[in-house]
């Protein structure tokens, strides 16, 4: 049986989970002021949803015969699943919360994902958070939230520091860990880039690790690895609308556009290694991208498929 304070926390996190699943939804403040207030809040919430989304999966279960429908990442599918089945679906969710702690010895691993054009933000029950960036994703485990992979895409890591559990971000064969840190992660057509914008990240810990502080980075491609030094404010600046490259190939320009203007950028092929030192506001682009014709000196050509940038 569950002492009185946990029922009363589920209690909470299913109203959250409820209210957070209705489109009419507006109070963002008030659930991220709930989930920053104990570091239980954010651990129940998230097992709740994924208990919630096995037990309305079972509520649903097809007949005899009958072919099943896809299941989609719990990340954010339960909250909406709660407004459609809030009776008996509900009931049996209760149920499963009963065996939580059998279901949260599982391996749970799970995608979260940025749709091109919009980012989003991940709070981690240990504390960190995850800022994608549009077209990005990131796997999380559950059991473990102190390791996540970035899938594709870019994303800020702001971690909360714990010596004895460092967090670690792996990319491909490639592992980053923090050294009490806020850092910025792109996977790239040939690579990835990172850069550290606040204390410490080791690249590929071990013998031949190498650490990058404040104001440092790596891009790591398949002609090597390189260290570079970047400006520690503008780490992550996509967040605020503006997408900064230091002697960035063309190609990653366009890889970079296109997911965080949700529209399709190419470049052509004269150009593609052409190297690009800008900040661009990108406010506007995605209705008229044109602009970018005089920021990059390209010609910028529509067609049914996109845009493409060429040289002038």
């Amino acid at each position: 049986m569950m002492a009185q304070d946990d029922t009363a926390l589920d209690a909470q996190a299913l109203d959250w989970i409820v209210r957070t699943g209705d489109p009419a939804f507006d109070d963002w403040p008030g659930f991220m002021a709930w989930m920053e207030a104990d570091p239980t809040h954010a651990t129940r919430y998230h097992a709740l949803s994924a208990a919630i989304d096995d037990g309305v999966a079972l509520v649903r279960a097809p007949q005899a015969g009958a072919v099943a429908p896809p299941m989609a990442s719990p990340s954010r599918r339960a909250p909406k699943r709660i407004g459609r089945w809030a009776g008996g679906a509900i009931a049996a969710s209760l149920a499963v919360v009963a065996g939580l702690s059998v279901y949260e010895r599982r391996p749970q691993p799970y995608a979260v994902e940025a749709a091109p054009g919009a980012a989003r933000t991940i709070l981690l029950a240990e504390g960190s958070r995850i800022m994608l960036a549009g077209g990005s994703r990131v796997t999380i485990d559950r059991r473990d939230a102190r390791i996540a992979t970035l899938d594709r895409g870019e994303a800020m890591f702001v971690v909360a520091h714990d010596a004895a559990d460092p967090f670690e971000v792996r990319v491909g064969e490639t592992r980053l860990v923090d050294v009490g840190t806020a850092f910025d992660v792109k996977r790239t057509s040939d690579g990835m880039r990172v850069a550290v914008s606040e204390g410490a990240v080791d690249y590929d810990p071990g013998p031949s690790a190498i650490r990058m502080t404040a104001g440092q980075g790596v891009v790591a491609t398949r002609g090597g690895v390189m260290r570079i030094t970047v400006d520690a404010a503008a780490v992550g600046a996509w967040r605020e609308g503006r997408l900064a490259f230091e002697n960035a190939p063309m190609t990653e320009v366009a890889e970079d556009l296109s997911r965080t203007l949700g529209i399709a950028i190419a470049v052509a092929p004269e150009i593609a290694d052409r190297r690009v030192r800008a900040t661009i506001a990108t406010a506007g682009l995605a209705r008229d991208p044109t602009p970018l014709a005089a920021l990059l000196d390209v010609t910028m050509r529509r067609s049914a498929q996109g845009w493409t940038m060429s040289a002038r």
